[in-house]
């Protein structure tokens, strides 16, 4: 598969490429989740991921819990509660799951990442904060993993992402405050493609930065300047954005121009995106989005033209 290659300042507009697959032209909701998802209200809901048997993770990070979704977004299990001690959360953000299915959650409150395992028991956690420097540590937001055991950890306060190693020991910084190359400012969510390539969304920057598997820079794809990238999805050969500021949904293809954009208003929605935090593609083929602002999930089709 081509790679996306940078494109600082993309086209406006959908554009046909021969040979291509087909581009996206709507976006169209489908169903709302809101109100009570097991014990409590859905609230404030934040990270979401899948795993390979199709089960949806989802940080609702206002009831500081972890809810288990089976494919059809009806609820399984939840886990979770506020507090410090081990097993509980503190306004998590993102979650992300790794080849053994085993899940990370960037516990923000606790300056932690926890880690569970397929039956959502805790195991372990990776921690933020270092006491012999209390400075080398933000608050953790994306996580990652290589095909290694690597955990990638965004640090949005330090402008950088902190590499542990596959026995969770911190290893090294990946890039440094700036708005060039490999540089970052405020990285938030952090994806993988086919490729197994690092999607990083480069908010301060208003960009994506790419990195490959060893942590070198490869390429950007920028927004416009007032955008705040917070979540990025990768899609056979298109790239799904979130505009975080805008409450926008933004799809790139593969050379890196823009081929779609649409919100905050969604056709067939009860009201407009109001401060969503990530996006996922479903093992259905549709968008699940994390409306923040509205405490819902919202789940769209997407249409694409025909060839």
């Amino acid at each position: 598969m081509p790679a996306l290659v940078s494109c600082t300042k993309p086209d406006k507009g959908v554009l046909r490429q021969d040979g291509s697959d087909p581009l996206p032209v709507a976006l169209l909701v489908e169903r709302e989740i809101t109100g009570p998802i097991l014990n409590s209200d859905l609230r404030r809901p934040f990270g979401l991921a899948r795993d390979a048997r199709g089960n949806i993770y989802l940080n609702d990070s206002g009831n500081d819990r972890l809810l288990r979704l089976k494919a059809d977004l009806t609820a399984d299990r939840e886990i979770g509660g506020y507090g410090a001690q081990t097993g509980l959360l503190n306004r998590p953000t993102f979650v992300a799951v790794d080849n053994s299915l085993n899940l990370m959650v960037s516990d923000e409150g606790n300056r932690r990442v926890s880690r569970y395992n397929s039956q959502l028991a805790f195991v372990d956690a990776l921690s933020f904060y270092d006491e012999d420097d209390p400075l080398k540590f933000g608050y953790p937001s994306g996580i990652a993993f290589t095909d290694y055991g690597e955990v990638w950890v965004a640090d949005r306060d330090n402008n950088q992402i902190a590499i542990f190693n596959n026995v969770g020991k911190f290893d090294r910084f990946l890039g440094d405050y700036g708005y060039s190359g490999g540089q970052l400012s405020s990285p938030e969510k952090i994806a993988r493609d086919e490729r197994g390539n690092f999607i990083v969304c480069d908010a301060g920057n208003a960009r994506v930065a790419v990195y490959d598997s060893y942590g070198n820079f490869a390429y950007e794809t920028g927004l416009d300047g007032d955008s705040y990238p917070i979540a990025a999805t990768a899609d056979k050969t298109l790239l799904w954005v979130l505009d975080r500021r805008n409450s926008k949904v933004l799809c790139f293809d593969r050379e890196g121009y823009l081929v779609f954009e649409v919100g905050p208003a969604l056709p067939g929605g009860e009201s407009s995106l109001k401060n969503p935090s990530d996006l996922i593609i479903l093992s259905s083929g549709m968008l699940l989005i994390s409306d923040t602002g509205n405490n819902r999930l919202v789940l769209c089709r997407i249409v694409y033209e025909d060839k």
